[in-house]
């Protein structure tokens, strides 16, 4: 008499593939996840480098400067205390005559770190100071 192989459970080719399957999928997963977390951090740095221009442009427009320039950090804008965060930040201003008549040129620059060679830059054109005549 021959005796019935019961058919029950996984071969352990099937386990091998699944396995592989598994792995596969959860190395996917993990570099997905750290791609996601690294355009977090570069979206987080976008978006502070451009509050920093708008508010460094807004700070000019409330002093009414109209000329000159100007380079350096923002730790004067940090409330924490410990002035850690925004000194890693840099900017530079510079105002200049415009095309455009009674107006003058404002242009912004903000970038993180050292390396200034691409940095986001904020252009406005703002009303010149008047002329006074005796």
């Amino acid at each position: 008499m021959c005796a019935k192989r019961n058919s029950v459970g996984f071969t352990l080719v099937e386990l091998l593939v699944a396995a592989v399957l598994l792995a596969t999928g959860l190395a996917a997963a993990a570099a997905a996840f750290s791609a996601a977390t690294r355009a977090q951090g570069a979206a987080l740095t976008m978006e502070t480098i451009t509050r920093l221009a708008e508010a460094k442009l807004a700070e000019i427009q409330a002093l009414n400067i109209t000329s000159g320039s100007e380079e350096g950090d923002f730790a004067d804008l940090d409330t924490t205390g410990s002035a850690s965060e925004l000194t890693d930040y840099r900017y530079r201003w510079e105002i200049a005559d415009a095309e455009i008549e009674s107006l003058v040129r404002a242009e912004v620059s903000v970038w993180r770190g050292e390396n200034a060679e691409n940095p986001f830059t904020l252009v406005a054109y703002l009303p010149a100071a008047e002329e006074t005549t005796q």
